[in-house]
């Protein structure tokens, strides 16, 4: 199996490359360091006549409040999978695979709702029209939150990274509000090996890729205290607005099943991980 992953220079993408050389040859495309060119912003001159079995998309524009920002999510996210679709019909692929997100379902009612949840799921209708109209197979991941050992998903996962960055430092963690929202966080190492699995399964469709446990804060700050072998500092800050929860979703048990594969990192050894490359890097 040939793979092509658009995405040279995220996290992600690199991830879900690495995981995917184990089945066959993977390249990389995207804007910068990549071994074939291609700018989902400006995707109309962008080819290829290499041929590749499976493309996997795992770049994405996280958009913004501003006109502008909804205009280039639109772009990046919408037209540029659109765009990745056809890159993939000229590459003779029989399988695009899509990393979406768990945001794609949210509600204009939401409070997390904006430009990258509506560029998303417009993504996903693109895709999904393009490649039923090709006899290409489809599959749409909708991922949760994502972290990794190393910091990498730190610009885009903050909490999770402060977190963790006072309890290595033993300091408190104070919490904004009274509510003990909910949150799952998805490693990176479980994504990449959900992403070649499907992939070298040719397994089709929409899923929710998340892990199975869905902690509240609280439990995730007392989980990150025992990782790095601190005392406990956690306190909510009343005063402060409250952090809200995230909409509820369905787990993809089914996809698991099928794969022969469930999460395997939860949050407690996410950040024991977390502790042991800080360590080595130290």
């Amino acid at each position: 199996m040939k793979s092509l992953v658009i995405g040279s220079t995220s996290a992600v993408g690199k991830a879900v490359a690495q995981a995917l050389s184990r089945h066959g040859q993977v390249k990389l495309a995207g804007r910068r360091d990549g071994d074939i060119p291609f700018d989902l912003s400006h995707p109309a001159a962008s080819a290829c006549a290499e041929q590749f079995d499976v493309v996997v998309l795992a770049a994405a524009d996280f958009g913004g409040a501003q006109p502008e920002d909804l205009i280039r999510a639109e772009l990046v996210n919408s037209v540029g999978a659109l765009s990745a679709c056809r890159l993939a019909e000229q590459c003779g692929a029989r399988h695009f695979i899509l990393l979406s997100s768990l945001s794609a379902c949210y509600q204009p009612t939401d409070p997390y709702f904006g430009s990258y949840s509506l560029s998303k799921r417009h993504a996903e209708e693109v895709v999904s029209l393009y490649c039923k109209e090709r006899d290409m197979v489809s599959s749409i991941l909708r991922i949760s939150q994502v972290y990794d050992s190393q910091g990498q998903c730190r610009r885009h996962q903050p909490l999770i990274y402060a977190i963790a960055d006072n309890a290595q430092a033993g300091s408190r963690v104070n919490l904004y509000g009274s509510n003990d929202a909910r949150r799952n966080y998805l490693h990176l190492d479980d994504l990449a090996e959900i992403c070649s699995r499907v992939a070298d399964q040719g397994i089709s469709g929409l899923h929710n890729c998340c892990h199975p446990e869905t902690p509240r804060l609280s439990e995730i700050a007392q989980a990150a205290f025992e990782a790095f072998g601190t005392p406990a500092d956690i306190r909510f800050l009343p005063e402060k607005s409250d952090i809200p929860d995230l909409p509820s979703f369905a787990c993809a048990n089914e996809l698991f099943s099928r794969i022969g594969f469930i999460p395997q990192i939860d949050i407690r050894r996410g950040f024991e991980l977390m502790s042991a490359y800080r360590e080595s890097v130290s």
